[in-house]
């Protein structure tokens, strides 16, 4: 087996850019003294060189950590005011808030760094190095070789500029989309812990957040042994890749790697605790007593139709109490748009919730209640849409659920876009040629 040896400015592609452009590899070793030719202007490089020309790549794990945490803020505030009326409400108010200042803060600073690369490539390690062969007592590196950066990307020297760019678009897509993905999550991620909390407690909504957690790590790491178990079985670069450069761990990266690869975690690893239905009693049993307490369609469907219903029925009642403005409560059921009105509830116009101001302990509707029920109705009005907004944080919780398997997906789909790259590069190179074995 053989490969060329990379001289510097061959260009490089990692799984982690955002933009489709590549870059050039460059010397950092001192005073090199091993060159491409004659041209003293390249050296030959080594596993030291470990660092990029003028333009930093820009990378997916500050930008997921930036969008997550935005994201993530923006869902506390919006769980916060569905659920303001309680302290858990205002906490979570406050802490949006909190995140989403510190978020800003970083997007500021990220904005002053020049070559965000540069710390996480130089602590970054040569994989598949030559084993035999040294520049500068330096062991060389090659085609087959990959570069692991700091912060979990994978990059690797191709020769032509074409095949470079062409792979960098489609890892430059699938990046994106795995950023979305884990935005939406961590959006009602954030927003679903608030309600959460405010229907079953902090204690068991931190207990759902952990369980899903594991669940999520788990599930995650069959889907990358599934991935790299069935694809591009005939790439080699693929195979070394999976087996001697970055083997699937269960442990994530920002557990292993403390404190340098904190800027990896997302809130969407926490998955999202708002797919939980809770029984009348705000308890963890289903209403039937059998349904999994997991989201249920059919309950899902019921309750914003009830609501919406609501809304409708509400708005039709003001319009018809507007009739009694001015009136005695003692008197109202003396005119004839109050006893139309105490007609229709009796006859039940309207659900139980909207009208139970209207009637006494027996539930016999008072017409002395009917103008204390107009002021009551656009509190009313407001919970029907508060509640209408905790169910669509329960649907988007649902949905969000498995946005990260989706976006693990895009991740392996980067991988395997460079090990193709690799593979179709093999035949350029200059004419100095490692040989293996």
């Amino acid at each position: 087996m053989s490969a060329s040896y990379i001289p510097k400015d061959v260009y490089a592609v990692c799984t982690f850019q955002t933009d489709a452009e590549p870059r050039q590899f460059i010397d950092t070793r001192n005073a090199p003294t091993v060159f491409y030719g004659t041209d003293t202007t390249r050296p030959l490089l080594t596993v030291a060189d470990k660092n990029i020309r003028d333009k930093e790549f820009p990378c997916k794990s500050p930008k997921n950590a930036m969008w997550g945490f935005i994201c993530f803020g923006a869902g506390l505030i919006v769980g916060a005011l569905l659920v303001l009326s309680g302290p858990i409400g205002w906490a979570a108010l406050a802490v949006g808030a909190g995140v989403l200042l510190c978020a800003g803060a970083a997007i500021y600073h990220g904005t002053k760094i020049n070559h965000l690369c540069t710390g996480s490539l130089e602590k970054g390690t040569w994989k598949i190095e030559h084993e035999k062969v040294t520049f500068d007592k330096q062991k060389a590196i090659t085609q087959n070789s990959i570069l692991v950066c700091d912060a979990g990307g994978l990059l690797s020297p191709i020769f032509s500029y074409a095949i470079a760019k062409k792979y960098a678009e489609q890892i430059k897509s699938n990046n994106n989309k795995e950023i979305g993905l884990n935005a939406f999550a961590s959006f009602f991620g954030g927003a679903g812990i608030v309600i959460a909390g405010a229907e079953m407690g902090i204690a068991k909504t931190l207990l759902w957040m952990g369980g899903t957690m594991v669940a999520m790590n788990e599930g995650t790491y069959w889907e990358r042994e599934w991935i790299r178990g069935g694809s591009l079985q005939d790439n080699t670069h693929y195979q070394d890749m999976n087996n001697e450069v970055d083997e699937n761990s269960r442990i994530p990266g920002y557990v292993k790697d403390v404190p340098e690869s904190l800027v990896g975690i997302t809130p969407s690893d926490l998955a999202s605790p708002d797919i939980l239905e809770l029984n009348e009693k705000g308890g963890l049993a289903s209403r039937d007593g059998k349904t999994p307490i997991f989201f249920n369609g059919k309950w899902y469907v019921q309750d914003w139709q009830k609501n919406l219903i609501e809304i409708k029925q509400g708005t039709a009642l003001s319009k018809d109490l507007s009739a009694l403005e001015g009136i005695n409560s003692r008197e109202v059921w003396k005119t004839p748009e109050g006893k139309a009105i105490v007609e229709n509830i009796r006859n039940g116009k309207y659900s139980e919730s909207l009208v139970q101001t209207a009637k006494d302990g027996l539930g016999r509707v008072r017409p002395r209640n009917l103008p204390n029920l107009a002021k009551e109705l656009p509190a009313l009005k407001l919970q029907n849409i508060k509640n209408i907004g905790k169910l669509g944080v329960k649907g988007g919780g649902f949905i969000g659920f498995f946005f990260p398997f989706i976006a693990t997906g895009f991740s392996e789909d980067s991988r395997k876009a460079l090990a193709n790259a690799m593979a179709e590069d093999a035949g350029n190179g200059i004419n100095i040629v490692a040989n293996y074995g």
